[in-house]
């Protein structure tokens, strides 16, 4: 059994980082950093879920400020191999 990529109809222009422009990068870095403060400053309350929330916050724009581009050439083998894949 392997495991097949589900490939869209969608663009290679669609896929690659999306949403990533230098611009965004700082926002969401920005947003890391204040949920991060505010989490601490829950902390010494015990304000348990509200920390929680915002860890996830925290690790959200985390990764999103750190996304991995996916090179074109890489997306266009794995449309080829799922065609090759279904026949």
């Amino acid at each position: 059994m392997s495991i097949q990529p589900h490939i869209t109809n969608t663009t290679t222009k669609d896929i690659v980082n999306k949403h990533y422009t230098p611009k965004g990068r700082e926002t969401a870095l920005y947003i890391a950093d204040m949920a991060l403060e505010l989490r601490n400053m829950a902390k010494p309350y015990e304000m348990k879920t509200l920390q929680g929330l915002l860890e996830v916050i925290f690790y959200e724009a985390s990764s999103e400020a750190n996304r991995v581009e996916i090179p074109p050439e890489e997306i266009e083998h794995l449309r080829m191999l799922s065609k090759a894949s279904n026949g």
